[in-house]
């Protein structure tokens, strides 16, 4: 019994690490940087408001649209910071182990920091992983009257577990939302003409925005 309970660990600890693409895309470096970077250098850098962002690529209206202004600005993100990437890995010259990621983390394992070495020596977007899935949101609290102020909680979230950032607007007022998780949404709904106002959210993974109607407003002062 015990041969059979440790077969399957031993069988796992022999299987070869993947296989690092001669060109990596920002495909194969974003698991790695989310599992070894983003805990530092993903929604916090948001928090503080400047260093590197390294859970996105980039930021393009072209590629996401309105949900863009959710980033915010005074951030250094991953395409951007590919050289620094690279440097941060590699081990410093009669050290053992690289500036990142730093103690008490261990370090890289050798196919990881081959692969962001790689990436970051040629540092592309390409395309997104085969399967991409759009981000989401679900709302709780959601009026369908309001008078003075709008209130609702929502929660975003991405299938793939990417970073996510995007917009709710209604009218010409928009919340905007650097991450993802719950966020207590507030519009102030007094200067609102009476009648229906569209709730609406735009979100984006870094590789595609997504629209979702929220449902209507009736205004009623």
């Amino acid at each position: 019994m015990r041969r059979l309970a440790l077969f399957p660990i031993a069988f796992a600890a022999c299987q070869s690490p993947p296989t690092v693409p001669a060109q990596p895309t920002w495909a194969d470096v974003s698991p790695i940087v989310q599992g070894e970077c983003s805990g530092c250098h993903g929604a916090a850098a948001a928090d503080s408001g400047a260093g590197y962002r390294l859970d996105f690529y980039d930021m393009t209206s072209d590629a996401c649209g309105d949900a863009a202004l959710g980033m915010g600005t005074g951030l250094t993100l991953a395409g951007s910071a590919a050289t620094a990437i690279g440097t941060d890995v590699t081990p410093i010259e009669g050290m053992k182990r690289a500036k990142m990621p730093p103690l008490p983390a261990p370090p890289l394992a050798d196919w990881e920091r081959e692969t962001l070495q790689r990436w970051a020596s040629q540092p592309v977007k390409g395309a997104p992983p085969p399967g991409n899935r759009p981000p989401t949101i679900q709302t709780a609290r959601l009026p369908f009257m309001v008078d003075g102020q709008l209130t609702f909680t929502a929660l975003t979230d991405d299938p793939d577990g990417e970073g996510v950032v995007g917009t709710i607007e209604i009218g010409d007022m928009r919340f905007l939302m650097d991450r993802s998780g719950s966020f207590a949404v507030s519009f102030d709904s007094s200067g609102w003409p009476e009648g229906t106002q569209q709730l609406r959210a735009v979100l984006c993974d870094g590789w595609q925005s997504v629209t979702y109607d929220l449902g209507p407003i009736q205004v009623h002062h």
